[in-house]
C-alpha cells in the first residue's frame, strides 16, 4: 500500500509554517542538503536529522506517533508483498544492505540472501558485478550518483562513508551521471548466453522512509532466464480496497493506514479517523452504477449465456442490475473482485471535511472517474 511518505508530510508543515528549506534547516541545526534528501526522499539522512526537524517544525505528538520513522523490522505486511512478486524484488535500508529478498531476486543475485550483502558495494566494487553487467558503466553511474546523495545527506553514516572511500580510489563517485537510479536498465549476461533485460523501480515502502524497495521488471522480448520468467498464479488482493484511491481535500496527501487497518487518517491531522468498511461501502454505491449500467448488465447476460452454452462457467455470475450488483459486492465478491472494479472505474477520491450537522456525513467525496474510451 503507497501512503504519505515522511517527505510530503514535512513539506505540509514547511508550507503551513511559511518556511523555505534553509530556514528549517537552520532551526533544525542541520545543512540544507540534509533536509531537502530527507523532503524529496533521494536519501535517508538517518533519525537524529529526523528528529530535528520534526522538531523544528512542532510537528504535535499526536501525528508523530504516525511517522513509523525507522528501524522497526519489516512487518508481515510489506514482506508479504514482497514475496508476492513474481519478478525479483528486494528491500534495503539506508546503507543498501539487504533487509529482505524474495526468491526471485535471491535467484537473480544469490549472496543477497548472505547476512549483510550490500547491493550498493556490490555493483560498484564486485568484479562479479561486471561480470554480469553487459551495461556495467551505466548502472556504475547511476549507483554511484546515489551514493553521492546518500552520503552527503547522511555524512556520519560509517558504511556509506566506507563505501565512498573505496568507490573514489577507483574514480567511480566523481564519474558525471544523468542517470538516475529510479528506472535505471539493467543488461544482465545468462548462462545460456542471451541478455535479460530489466529496468530497476524504486519505491520507499508504506510506512519506512529509512527503506528502499528495488524491483526489476523484464523488458526483454526474447527469452528470459527461469529467473524472470517463472510464473506464480495472480496475488490475491489483501490490502485495503481504498488502498491509494483517497487523498485528502486539503492537503494532497494520500490517505494512510499502513498495513491493514479498520481506518483510514491523513497523516497532517487535516481529518477524523474514518472507518474503513463505511468508507468502502458508501463509495461502492457510487462505483458500481458506472460498472454496471442497465444496457451493460443486459449485454453481459448475453455473452454469459453464451459461454455457458460452449460450457464455460464464470467465478461470479454478472449482475443484472446495479442493485444486484451491490448485492454480491456485499454478499459474493471476493476481495480481488472488487479491488479489480474500483481501479478500473475509479481514479481517485478527495475527501473534504463536510459541514458538521446531524443530517450530513462527517466528510464530503469528490470523485475522479476514469474514461471508459480510453485504455
Amino acid at each position: 500500500m503507497v501512503m504519505a511518505t515522511l517527505g510530503e508530510v514535512v513539506a505540509v508543515y514547511r508550507t503551513r509554517a511559511a518556511l523555505d528549506p534553509s530556514q528549517v534547516a537552520e532551526r533544525a541545526g542541520i545543512s540544507v542538503a540534509q533536509y531537502l534528501a530527507l523532503e524529496r526522499g533521494t536519501a535517508w539522512p538517518g533519525i537524529a536529522v529526523v528528529e530535528a526537524v520534526v522538531d523544528a517544525l512542532e510537528i504535535p505528538d499526536s501525528q508523530r506517533a504516525r511517522l513509523a520513522l525507522a528501524s522497526a523490522p519489516l512487518d508481515k505486511y510489506l514482506q508479504r508483498m514482497l514475496h508476492g512478486y513474481d519478478i525479483p524484488a528486494l528491500i534495503v535500508d539506508s546503507t543498501w544492505c539487504t533487509v529482505e529478498a524474495n526468491s526471485f531476486a535471491r535467484a537473480l543475485l544469490p549472496d543477497s540472501a548472505l547476512p549483510g550483502w550490500n547491493l550498493m558495494r556490490w555493483i560498484l566494487l564486485d568484479r562479479n558485478a561486471q561480470r554480469r553487467l553487459a551495461n556495467w558503466d551505466d548502472v556504475a553511474g547511476g549507483f554511484a550518483r546515489v551514493l553521492r546523495d546518500g552520503s552527503t545527506a547522511a555524512p556520519d553514516n560509517a558504511e556509506l562513508r566506507h563505501i565512498r572511500d573505496d568507490a573514489d580510489q577507483l574514480q567511480l563517485v566523481g564519474a558525471p551521471s544523468t542517470d538516475c537510479l529510479d528506472g535505471q536498465v539493467f543488461v544482465w549476461r545468462t548462462d545460456s548466453g542471451r541478455y535479460a533485460i530489466s529496468a530497476c523501480l524504486v519505491t520507499v515502502p508504506s510506512g519506512r522512509p529509512d527503506l528502499r524497495q528495488l524491483t526489476f521488471v523484464p523488458r526483454s522480448t526474447q527469452s528470459v532466464p527461469v529467473f524472470v520468467s517463472a510464473q506464480a498464479p495472480p496475488t490475491p488482493w489483501e490490502g485495503l480496497l481504498l488502498a491509494d484511491l483517497l487523498s485528502c481535500g486539503l492537503c494532497g496527501l494520500l490517505l494512510t493506514g499502513g498495513g491493514q487497518p479498520t481506518a483510514f487518517s491523513c497523516a497532517t491531522g487535516c481529518l477524523p479517523e474514518l472507518p474503513a468498511d463505511e468508507l468502502e461501502i458508501r463509495i461502492s454505491e457510487q462505483v458500481l452504477p458506472r460498472a454496471f449500467p442497465p444496457q451493460a448488465c443486459r449485454e453481459l447476460g448475453v455473452a454469459q449465456e453464451i459461454l455457458a452454452a460452449d460450457g464455460v462457467e464464470m467465478d461470479l455470475n454478472v449482475p443484472v442490475s446495479p442493485k444486484h450488483a451491490l448485492h454480491q459486492w456485499q454478499r459474493s465478491m471476493t476481495s480481488t473482485q472488487r479491488r479489480g472494479i474500483l481501479t478500473t472505474t475509479l481514479k481517485s477520491v478527495k475527501v473534504y471535511p463536510a459541514l458538521i450537522s446531524a443530517a450530513s456525513p462527517e466528510v464530503d467525496l469528490a470523485y475522479t472517474w476514469r474514461d471508459p474510451t480510453c485504455p
